[in-house]
């Protein structure tokens, strides 16, 4: 029997990459799984998987602070050795797939999907932008950047195969690593999902909140017209946000999917205010029969 093994950044707050790292250790039944922070959340999904977090969780325990970290992370996972497994999946916005492997001359396979090269690396000044981030975490960030590069280059060369989520993840592949890519889209659990032709009249975002998904833009159009908004989900720019938010913007936090499937049914429309590499939850609101409101950057499909 093949010796395989997942990779994952991390599992924290629900978002499409969790998913996609449970989706793959589920078609590798008995896979090891290696990452940095898990919630406690994700254990009972994992289930039948030996689970591999680095020593910091045993010292931190899962923590809101996790990106404060970025410096730890490409050391760990640039060292961590998995040359004893034949197949290696990683999964990676950022760092899974830096991990060593065996190499393919002597039997090992490393598939890496990538959600994006590094932002912090290639496209920090996005990232950064409107953040709430303070004056010295960004000149750090900044400082750190080219480092960063030198770093998310050298270490993209290490799969053997390269899995990109979408056509522009894999352009933003070529563009940086100078590599090809397959494209696979990430799977979306529509299955479960029912038509709905209930319409409440409210907004709906559902995202980790992040600057660089210009959440910001989806609270002022809804306060400016005057409409009910309804955010899902947790991050560090949620303060801000609320900040910014009118009477009638709810910030509703991290929700179990039964709750979250409720709202897409209950919608009017969701909306997609920045630019994403692919995202499910814009296809889970389709699947409901919710119209999308996107901006015209990415190409999820094509």
């Amino acid at each position: 029997m093949t010796r395989s093994a997942v990779v994952q950044d991390w599992f924290f707050a629900p978002g499409g990459s969790e998913e996609v790292a449970i989706e793959l250790a589920g078609l590798l039944p008995g896979s090891d799984v290696y990452t940095s922070f898990v919630e406690p959340e994700y254990r009972p999904r994992l289930a039948g998987h030996a689970l591999h977090p680095w020593p910091l969780q045993r010292l931190l325990g899962p923590t809101r602070r996790y990106r404060s970290l970025l410096p730890l992370y490409p050391l760990w996972f640039g060292r961590l050795d998995l040359s004893r497994y034949e197949l290696v999946v990683s999964n990676s916005t950022a760092f899974a797939k830096a991990v060593r492997t065996r190499p393919r001359s002597a039997g090992g396979l490393h598939v890496a999907q990538i959600h994006s090269p590094m932002r912090y690396a290639w496209d920090l000044e996005r990232y950064l932008s409107g953040s709430s981030l303070s004056r010295p975490a960004k000149l750090a960030a900044r400082t750190i950047r080219p480092m960063l590069r030198r770093w998310d280059l050298a270490t993209a060369q290490r799969a053997d195969v390269l899995v990109a989520n979408s056509s522009a993840v894999r352009e933003r592949i070529a563009r940086v690593w100078g590599r090809d890519a397959e494209v696979i889209h990430p799977p979306v659990r529509v299955g479960e999902i029912q038509m709905s032709a209930q319409d409440e009249g409210f907004l709906l975002v559902a995202a980790r909140m992040l600057a660089y998904r210009r959440l910001d833009i989806a609270v002022e159009a809804a306060n400016r017209l005057d409409r009910e908004l309804v955010l899902v989900g947790d991050g560090p720019e949620k303060a801000r946000l609320e900040a910014l938010a009118g009477p009638k913007v709810r910030f509703v936090g991290r929700l179990p999917r039964p709750a979250l499937l409720d709202l897409f049914a209950r919608c009017h429309a969701y909306l997609l205010p920045g630019e994403e590499d692919f995202s499910m939850a814009p296809v889970e609101a389709m699947a409901a029969g919710k119209p999308v409101v996107a901006c015209a950057l990415g190409r999820s499909t094509r």
